[in-house]
Formats: C-alpha cells, structure tokens, sequence
C-alpha cells in the first residue's frame, strides 16, 4: 500500500504538472531587438544559422553555452528538437564554407547575460530558474 501512495501520488503529481516548467529555458536578446516572440521553427532557424536575420531585418548574432553545458543541452534538446551533435554539424557546415561567423560561446550565466545585453541583435538563452533577469529582452516562443 505505501508503495502504491508514494508512486502513484508522484505519477499524479508529474502527469499534472506541464514537462516544460520542469526544465524550462528562458529565450533571451538584446534589449534593442523588435521582437516579443517567436515561432519554434523560426527559433531553430536563428539558432541553426539558417536565418541570419530577426523578423524585422535586424542582423542575429548568436550567444551559446559550450557544448557541454547542462543548460546548452537541455535548449538544444528541448527548445530546438535536436542533439547538441547534430547542430554542432550544422554550424560547422555553414562556418566552414565561411558563410556565416561562428556564435559566440560563453561559460557562465554573468557572461551570457553581459554579451546579449551589449550584443546589437544579440540572442540567447537561461535556465529559467536563474532568477531575475535584467538589462535583456525575454523572447517568449509560441
């Protein structure tokens, strides 16, 4: 019986529960961006290096996490439908047919903040449980 309640009540509790605020990501730019949101597949565009520029026509420059970073991961995985690898590939195609310059990686919360913040055009990404977030823009994706 307690196996059944503590199991069963945790099934419960996650099917109730939306998957993406448990492992939310916040999408965020430069504050100069006109842009409030975006569609999925035209995030996957900006960040596969397909589309180059924001709706709007401003030119995109992309700040990302290494490879290897769990926040990094977890966006790619879960915002843009794809592994780390596979877009990996994607920009090492388009960079080495020198079509387009490599994004910008950064290490830290503090750094990805700084360079979208000070980065025209800039875009990026957080874990949403990073708290407050100041001095960029938040994309919300719909």
């Amino acid at each position: 019986m307690g196996y059944f309640l503590r199991y069963g009540v945790l099934a419960i509790v996650l099917g109730v529960l939306p998957t993406q605020s448990l492992w939310s990501q916040v999408v965020i730019a430069h504050p100069g961006v006109q842009a409030d949101s975006l569609s999925p597949a035209y995030l996957f565009s900006l960040f596969s290096l397909r589309a180059r520029h924001w709706p709007l026509g401003q030119p995109v420059s992309l700040i990302v996490f290494e490879d290897q970073h769990p926040a990094h991961i977890n966006f790619v995985k879960q915002d843009l439908g794809v592994y780390p690898y596979q877009l990996r590939g994607i920009w090492d195609r388009y960079i080495f047919s020198g079509a387009v310059q490599a994004p910008r990686v950064v290490d830290s919360v503090q750094d990805m903040l700084y360079w979208v913040s000070h980065t025209e055009g800039g875009i990026g990404y957080l874990e949403s449980d990073v708290g407050d977030i100041q001095g960029v823009r938040v994309i919300e994706i719909k």
